[in-house]
């Protein structure tokens, strides 16, 4: 608790620097430019051991599994000038290393995308080793199958956890080195070796990382005199021409959550059933910026799928999202615009269970909100991390229902504005 008070004292403690877009000052570039860096590197995840069961001459049996050893990437940013790093990293599950115990035919524990924050008191800063605190959402996954099986497939259960974490990080001229350990909240799950018998896996909650990231500050160059001037030259230029207001376009990746357990699931494939069906998708937007009102009307477009997998059963489920969104940036904290908004979209949602397809399209209304890294209103680009929710989003299937209702986390989105580049070189001697 004392620790998020500092991290809510340290946002708006400086929050006198706001200053109007319109003039921009050596201070407030000095201070602004400093805010945020983006980064992107890889690390190494450890996860624990275990033990599970298994049916072997109708014979319930236990089973121990060794640790998992995951490649992944990582991108970012370190935001309020060194106390905060929100990051999200993507498995590369097809390189993992673990080895299989011999009685079972396939067992595989994974962890998937990972999306989180770490705090550092002590601010990271070359030639500093600074400790951190963080929380993150990734999620489980764990599949086995038994030999000489009569089912097609292994079962298959995932899940959503969310792990604390502690480690340090050291920072040099150009990486951040981290090493730490987390602690997720669940230390076992319940499965089945077969549709109609339960099971227990148990797992080790401590897992291990270790990685580097480059960090990548692109805004060092607008630190001085002449940079001032050029960017309030670039002001009154885009007023001149009128591009202040300008088309954009972004793209980026997106992982979806849902938030809802499905009925459909409960009542029908109980060995199915997960409170989580999501996974990773891309984030395409095309819209215009309003300046004098500080908003953004956009469309976008998003496309989520996930398999369920278990005996002889197959469930795959696609989500087609054609949305329109209106969200007004609220304030420019030195370069950090959260914004909040509203969308409107047309939902083609698809099930289709071993083989029997069920579609539906429908509208749908959701909320909209995020931060644009956005030190000046005159730049040809920028970062933008969008959230989106469309609650009680589901697809009826024999008078039950099969849940869309995602948390959509798009942690870095590429927008770049469409002219201004045209446009400056129109005044270039």
């Amino acid at each position: 608790m004392k620790l998020l008070f500092f991290f809510i004292l340290l946002v708006f403690s400086t929050v006198g620097y706001s200053q109007k877009d319109s003039v921009y000052t050596y201070n407030y570039l000095s201070k602004s430019t400093k805010f945020a860096w983006t980064t992107f590197g890889g690390d190494f995840l450890l996860l624990g051991n275990g033990n599970t069961r298994f049916t072997e001459n109708g014979i319930n049996q236990k089973i121990d599994f060794q640790q998992t050893l995951t490649p992944r990437l990582t991108i970012g940013g370190i935001h309020f000038w060194g106390h905060a790093d929100f990051y999200v990293t993507f498995p590369l599950n097809f390189l993992s290393l673990q080895k299989k115990p011999d009685a079972l035919e396939d067992l595989n524990y994974q962890q998937g995308i990972e999306t989180g924050f770490k705090i550092y008191p002590l601010p990271l800063k070359v030639g500093r080793v600074s400790p951190y605190v963080g929380a993150s959402f990734r999620m489980l996954n764990f599949t086995q199958q038994a030999k000489n099986s009569p089912f097609e497939y292994g079962v298959n259960y995932q899940k959503m956890i969310y792990p604390l974490q502690a480690g340090v990080s050291y920072t040099s001229n150009r990486y951040i080195y981290s090493i730490g350990v987390s602690y997720q909240n669940i230390d076992e799950i319940k499965t089945f070796i077969n549709p109609s018998v339960n099971s227990v896996v148990q797992f080790n909650t401590v897992s291990l990382q270790v990685g580097i990231t480059r960090y990548i500050d692109a805004d060092r160059n607008m630190r001085t005199r002449a940079s001032v001037e050029q960017e309030n030259l670039k002001h009154e230029i885009l007023e001149k021409e009128n591009k202040l207001s300008c088309w954009y376009w972004g793209v980026g990746p997106s992982a979806g959550l849902q938030l809802s357990e499905s009925s459909f699931l409960r009542e029908n494939f109980p060995h199915l059933n997960r409170d989580f069906i999501g996974g990773f998708m891309p984030d395409i937007t095309f819209g215009r910026f309003f300046s004098k009102p500080d908003m953004n009307v956009g469309i976008s477009y998003r496309t989520l799928g996930s398999t369920l997998r278990g005996f002889d059963d197959k469930i795959t489920v696609r989500r087609h999202s054609f949305m329109v969104e209106s969200y007004k940036n609220l304030f420019n904290w030195l370069g950090f615009v959260p914004f909040a908004g509203v969308t409107a979209s047309i939902e083609n949602l698809q099930v289709n269970v071993n083989g029997q397809q069920y579609s539906d399209t429908k509208p749908a209304v959701g909320f909209i909100f995020g931060w644009d890294i956005r030190v000046t209103k005159t730049g040809t680009n920028l970062l933008r991390t969008n959230l989106r929710w469309s609650p009680n989003l589901t697809l009826p299937i024999e008078n039950e229902e099969m849940m869309f209702d995602h948390l959509e986390f798009n942690f870095i989105q590429w927008v770049q504005f469409i002219g201004r580049k045209k446009t400056y070189r129109k005044y270039q001697s």
